[in-house]
């Protein structure tokens, strides 16, 4: 693990870094991406160095976001949490972005603030934890 990131593993445009791969300067790359509206192929960041536990992932089209924290409880229970988008927290309506490239997203649930969501990404990256300036539901 490299500069003060609690990630061991990230994943976008078709490439895997892993630990001492996982550096600062990867993580700007994807924030940059974002920041431009760029498809960055379901980025994935994770705590653990195989991609496979505690993740969160952001996928990028048409000017929208759809951010997922996928985590297990103690009894291997799986939960998803996706953020609040207050700007259209009554919508039911589908965001032009699908959570892994292919699960749909109400707008509720997707951020069209592209940098707010790589705010949420480097929060992430940084400290293990959801951005704390933004309500997160789980997914049902």
């Amino acid at each position: 693990m490299a500069e003060n990131l609690a990630i061991h593993f990230i994943t976008f445009d078709s490439r895997v870094y892993e630990e001492d791969k996982v550096t600062l300067n990867v993580v700007e790359q994807l924030l940059q991406a974002i920041r431009k509206n760029r498809q960055v192929g379901c980025a994935a960041l994770s705590l653990d160095q195989y991609g496979e536990e505690d993740f969160f992932t952001v996928d990028v089209e048409n000017g929208w976001a759809a951010l997922a924290f996928n985590t297990w409880d103690e009894l291997g229970e799986t939960h998803m949490y996706l953020p609040v988008n207050t700007r259209q927290a009554e919508s039911e309506e589908e965001a032009p972005v699908y959570i892994g490239g292919q699960s749909p997203v109400c707008k509720r649930y997707a951020l069209d603030d592209l940098n707010l969501a790589a705010e949420c990404v480097l929060h992430f990256a940084k400290t293990g934890e959801l951005y704390p300036d933004l309500e997160w539901e789980e997914s049902i």
